[in-house]
């Protein structure tokens, strides 16, 4: 009889904000993590529709006065907006960390060329 491991909701909880802080593959945060790659999948689709609850309890609709399917409403800018302008933060955090490596292992090489 195969034993399924019980996760707690502060690790999946975790699991998921480093699944979005990172620039990492699902499947090689699942490994790292030691998890199955479809538990992530869905602890992360869930945190996606907590998300969309809390934001808005209705499904998503467009206005009736939205003449064609292409055409964007405020709201929709507005999020659109707000999401590329949160991607550009974490990317802009992950570049940080990156350079701090790089200058840390530039120090430690100088000093051992000398």
């Amino acid at each position: 009889m195969r034993v399924v491991p019980r996760y707690t909701a502060e690790f999946r909880a975790d699991a998921v904000a480093l699944l979005e802080r990172t620039d990492r593959s699902l499947p090689i945060v699942a490994r790292d993590l030691g998890v199955s790659v479809f538990s992530l999948r869905n602890w992360y689709k869930d945190a996606l529709m907590a998300k969309k609850k809390g934001k808005r309890p209705a499904a998503k609709q467009r206005p009736s006065s939205a003449s064609s399917p292409d055409e964007e409403t405020v709201e929709d800018r507005l999020e659109r907006i707000e999401r590329e302008n949160a991607a550009l933060k974490k990317e802009n955090e992950s570049l940080k960390e990156d350079r701090e490596i790089l200058k840390k292992a530039a120090a430690f090489f100088a000093k051992e060329s000398e």
